[in-house]
Parts: C-alpha cells; structure tokens; sequence
C-alpha cells in the first residue's frame, strides 16, 4: 500500500481495513429488515469473525446477497432521496429529521455548523431532553 510505505516515523500510526469490508459496513449501515435473510445465510455459509480478515469471505457475502435477491449496489452505492423512508425513521432520538436534512444540504455544500456550545444549532435533542425532565447540556 502506497500510503503505508511512504510513512518513514513512528510517530504516525496508520490503521486501515480492507475495502471489501468498508463495502459491507455501508450494506448493513443503509440495509433494511431483507438483509436478516442475507445475514443468515451467510452465516450458514461459514461466515464469522468476518472483522477478522483471515475469516471474511467477501464471496460468500455476495452469493448469500444474490441468493436473497439483493445487492450490494441498493444498499451501497445508489443515490437516495430526502424524502425516502431510511431504515433508522422510525428511532427517536432526539436529532430531528428536518436538521439531518439541513446538515446533509450543508455538507453537500462545504458548510459547516457551529459547534452547540457557540450557538445552538436547532437540532431538537433539547425537546428529547425536556421531555424526560432535563435540559440540553450545551
């Protein structure tokens, strides 16, 4: 790896995984309630311990997808929209949907937002927090 060898000091850690793993992350981070069939045959398929790199089988990972009818690519790479129904829409969690939205439209554009502490941001962890009797702590 380029990066790696160029790095001549002990000083400067660098740790790093392998894309094909970074590609399943982004699979189960934006899957849906399909993907349980997909996680159960891949396990029938002998994987585990697939942070482990000696026992990931990326293979096996895309038969179990395609076996399921599914693809890497829905999950992963496709664009969405604002208006779609993620799979965390249901969670409350305090943040509103209409800020993640804001901050999506300000990161799209290289801004940025100013940290709580300065100037509260609008974000509605403060009515999460109202609700169960405290304040928000910035």
């Amino acid at each position: 790896m380029h990066m790696k060898d160029c790095i001549k000091t002990k000083k400067i850690s660098f740790k790093y995984h392998a894309s094909k793993t970074s590609v399943l992350e982004a699979v189960f981070a934006r899957g849906d309630r399909r993907l349980s069939k997909v996680l159960y045959k891949a396990w029938q398929k002998g994987c585990y311990f697939d942070s482990w790199d000696e026992h990931f089988y990326f293979d096996r990972w895309l038969e179990a997808m395609e076996e399921c009818g599914l693809t890497v690519e829905f999950y992963a790479n496709r664009h969405r929209e604002l208006d779609e129904v993620f799979p965390w829409s249901h969670l409350d969690y305090g943040v509103s949907e209409a800020f993640l939205k804001r901050e999506w439209k300000k990161a799209m554009n290289a801004e940025t937002t100013k940290n709580c502490r300065e100037q509260c941001a609008g974000c509605g962890a403060n009515r999460l927090l109202e609700r169960k009797g405290g304040k928000c702590v910035w």
